[in-house]
């Protein structure tokens, strides 16, 4: 006679106050792009844990992370984790014929089967479909995933979400969102005595990490001297067996004039950019102003405490980044503005010599590096005397117990890097070079259109000739070849302000001398000369300007009646900043609008040819990828602007990032010329 055997199973009590992936093996979350929402009311995610257990073991696993079992009656299966269990089968993460357990029926699960047969239970496929599947099997998991998306103001870091990490001797407690686990302020090195250089800190015991890293001392009084921390996102967390298949690293060095910044700023999170890319995303601190740069004439401290700290978070990448899925082989460093001459200073010091394989500046600005006796006689002297420490014997000891805000408030401070002979060791990278002291890394680079237009002085007039004097005075650049070269006539507004059309010409001329020039005649060097012999070129034509930063007025999109928050298809200026919340595909996240529908695609278009160049070292994403993953709207994209060329220093063209983008020659080459700085600058 045939027999239906119910076979009932409930969840298990929580196994484990914080779980580790020790204890539950590699655990993985599987959510869909988090760039068009904040929340997870209408997307499909779930947690996979990849190591085969029993149904038993996968009940308590899921328990212990405050889970149940995955179950199709939460949310659609094709509302994105069928896309991303085709992502995990194409990476080689899962099999294509293989099975995952799932919660079972809450009624019996009735089927016919001869007597004293091992029961059954079910479980789902890739695609989605059910099958039994002996209760005794060991299959991978999926559980419930419920951890709420985070945002500017909002984290759940409470119990329900931790989780801890093995990582070398100590123990870390993160937690995790919807997207990522997120393990925020981690330190890599311990407080320095002032004036001398960081090194790896090897922790021990176990250390909370659900904190953003403290921001490094800034005015007016904000910060902390003790901050050199990271912020760390994955998808991901490997078990003791932990597999071989390692994710990019991606390491971001934040700007702000080596006087301000943070490696918290929320539109820096990493969060988006880890879970659309694939990536794990790594945000470090560095010391600012004259505590992380002042030069001292005594032959020891030397300066650049900014790059032996910026050094000490990559080696502690080295080391531990496998534990949070990491491949420590395909490291990519990254930065804009200040943080992106630290990735040049950092390709050009023997010190970063095999600790990143590729690097990405963004709105890198021309400062060579100042020798050492220079600075001292030009910046160290002065500190001197307005601390009274020039008459003592021990001005190192003096320096050191002068109050560390009132240093910073000086009208003297020191923020430039200072060829040392140790961290520098030339005034700029030398690409004429033949030694190892370059890093020869693949490299993406370029800028903003309009860049001086948040960061430029609007000098009182409507007349042209004074408005050149006054931009060539305070640049330091020949007015008489600049007017007389009629390449800069003056700029239309898109108002009738006369000022304001001088304000454009005046513009252009400070982003070519500031910005433009310098990351041309680089990328062009470093091709011709062979040094960096793999270069993408890019300049932001759609930026998004944080409203916090736009002294000028003049770097938000204009306001139509039907854009009510700006019109990114007119002309506006494509001002220095404008490009961060779209490299991290932040721009929900940080609370702007969509202006015009497009934002948020942009900013996954962005993020894919990033994290293309981090896992590729080369922006063009690969397309099978692209499909796999579902992300058409790039792929539509890229179908319009073409594939992305490498510079060729016979006619260098670089991608102009907009919507529908375009491959173009480099900007304004005669231009740069008259300015004193030509396309052949360092190959002259």
């Amino acid at each position: 006679m045939n027999m239906y055997v119910p076979y009932l199973l409930g969840v298990g009590s929580l196994a484990f106050a914080t779980p580790s992936s020790s204890q539950l093996g590699t655990v993985g979350i599987l959510a869909s792009d988090g760039l068009n929402t904040l929340d997870n009311s209408t997307a499909s995610a779930a947690l996979l844990l990849y190591d085969p257990v029993t149904l038993s073991a996968a009940i308590d696993s899921c328990g212990s992370l405050s889970e149940k079992l995955w179950s199709p009656s939460d949310l659609p299966f094709n509302a994105g984790l069928n896309d991303s269990l085709a992502y995990e089968v194409y990476r080689k993460r899962l099999t294509s014929h293989g099975l995952l357990w799932i919660d079972q029926p809450h009624s019996s699960y009735e089927y016919k089967q001869p007597p004293h047969q091992v029961p059954r239970c079910q479980a789902i496929d890739v695609h989605g479909n059910i099958h039994p599947v002996s209760c005794r099997a060991k299959l991978p998991a999926l559980c419930s995933q419920t951890a709420p998306a985070s945002n500017i103001t909002y984290a759940d870091n409470t119990s329900r979400y931790q989780i801890a990490q093995s990582v070398g001797s100590q123990s870390l407690v993160g937690y995790r969102d919807f997207l990522t686990f997120r393990f925020m302020g981690v330190r890599f090195a311990a407080e320095p005595e002032r004036f001398t250089y960081s090194s790896l800190h090897e922790g021990s015991g176990t250390n909370v990490a659900l904190k953003p890293a403290p921001e490094c001392l800034t005015l007016p009084n904000n910060g902390s001297t003790d901050c050199l921390f990271l912020n760390i996102w994955t998808t991901s967390l490997p078990g003791p067996s932990m597999k071989k298949d390692l994710k990019p690293v991606m390491v971001y060095i934040y700007g702000g004039g080596f006087t301000t910044g943070s490696a918290s700023n929320p539109t820096n999170d990493g969060g988006n950019l880890a879970a659309r890319g694939d990536v794990v995303v790594v945000d470090i601190a560095y010391l600012l102003s004259t505590l992380g740069f002042l030069a001292l004439d005594d032959g020891i401290h030397n300066g650049n405490y900014f790059l032996s700290d910026q050094i000490a978070g990559l080696e502690w990448v080295q080391k531990y980044i496998e534990h949070f899925g990491g491949d420590p082989t395909r490291v990519t460093i990254f930065g804009e503005s200040a943080g992106a001459e630290s990735v040049n200073a950092l390709i050009a010091s023997p010190k970063g010599k095999d600790l990143f394989h590729g690097a990405i500046l963004q709105s890198n600005y021309y400062q060579p590096y100042v020798p050492l006796t220079t600075a001292i006689n030009k910046t160290t002297r002065q500190i001197l005397n307005l601390t009274g420490c020039a008459t003592v014997v021990d001005q190192l000891t003096c320096l050191q117990a002068y109050n560390a805000t009132a240093l910073l408030g000086l009208a003297t401070v020191f923020n430039y890097p200072v060829v040392d002979g140790t961290y520098l060791v030339s005034e700029s990278i030398d690409l004429n070079s033949t030694t190892n002291v370059t890093n020869r890394v693949s490299v993406m680079m370029g800028v903003n259109r309009d860049e001086e237009g948040v960061l430029g002085t609007v000098f009182p007039t409507n007349d042209l000739t004074t408005g050149i004097d006054d931009i060539a005075h305070a640049s330091h650049l020949n007015a008489s070849a600049i007017f007389e070269s009629h390449l800069f006539p003056v700029g239309t507004s898109r108002t009738a302000n006369d000022t304001l059309d001088v304000f454009n010409t005046t513009t252009r001329i400070s982003t070519d001398a500031s910005f433009r020039c310098v990351n041309q005649f680089e990328a062009y060097a470093g091709v011709k000369d062979g040094v960096l012999p793999n270069i993408w070129f890019f300049e932001f034509n759609r930026t998004y300007q944080d409203p916090a930063y736009n002294p000028n007025l003049v770097c938000a999109a204009p306001v139509t009646p039907s854009h009510p928050y700006g019109d990114p298809s007119q002309e506006y200026f494509k001002c220095h900043a404008g490009d961060l919340a779209n490299t991290f595909g932040n721009v929900a996240r940080v609370g702007f609008p969509d202006r015009d529908g497009l934002d948020a695609n942009f900013g996954q278009l962005i993020t894919d040819y990033w994290t293309s160049f981090a896992r590729n070292l080369d922006p063009n994403p690969d397309m099978e990828y692209l499909k796999v993953r579902g992300y058409w709207n790039t792929i539509n994209q890229i179908e319009q602007s073409g594939p992305w060329e490498k510079v060729d220093p016979a006619q260098p063209k670089m991608m102009e990032l907009q919507w529908n983008s375009v491959m173009m020659s480099f900007r304004d080459v005669e231009q740069c010329a008259i300015l004193g700085f030509p396309l052949n600058y360092l190959t002259q």
